[in-house]
């Protein structure tokens, strides 16, 4: 980046400038900075559970006595409300067919607009770039990522209540 000419006095005037405009900010209603601990206890649990159920389309790939039996006694508060609304740790499964026709299957370990990897059964990292092969993804996590735009306060409280209902 090139180098700026300005003064002390310019550098000054725009750190102030920053500073209250921050203060502006900070200063407006119903400019939440963060969750209370009391806003994740809001919930119905029940609707939580029917939303679970269906609209929602949690229990498509989730089990409250499969993968999240126990969910509510390893995470606590905000911890699970991140790890439901954007759950980091999901593998998303890819398999990728070569112009031979073989097929490999593995776990997601890299994609971008011109590279394609997993890691397979044995462990191996391998890679291929896009326009040499087709891929299928299997993503898992793209269902939440989908719901993001779709949930209301009421179902975000309420999920939360019903899993936290999950020992």
């Amino acid at each position: 980046m090139p180098h700026f000419d300005v003064t002390a006095q310019q550098i000054a005037g725009l750190a102030a400038f920053i500073h209250t405009q921050r203060n502006l900010a900070l200063a407006q209603k119903g400019g939440r900075r963060g969750v209370d601990v009391s806003d994740l206890q809001t919930g119905n649990a029940e609707a939580g559970k029917q939303y679970f159920d269906g609209a929602g389309g949690c229990a498509t790939c989730h089990s409250p006595t499969g993968d999240l039996a126990g969910i509510a006694s390893r995470h606590k508060g905000l911890e699970l409300e991140m790890r439901m609304l954007y759950p980091g740790r999901a593998k998303s499964e890819v398999t990728v067919t070569l112009a031979s026709g073989q097929a490999i299957t593995g776990t997601l370990a890299y994609r971008d607009e011109f590279t394609i990897a997993l890691t397979d059964a044995t462990g191996v990292y391998r890679s291929w770039r896009t326009s040499d092969v087709q891929y299928k993804l299997d993503a898992p996590v793209d269902a939440h990522v989908d719901l993001l735009s779709k949930y209301t306060d009421d179902d975000i409280h309420n999920l939360m209540a019903y899993l936290q209902t999950l020992p």
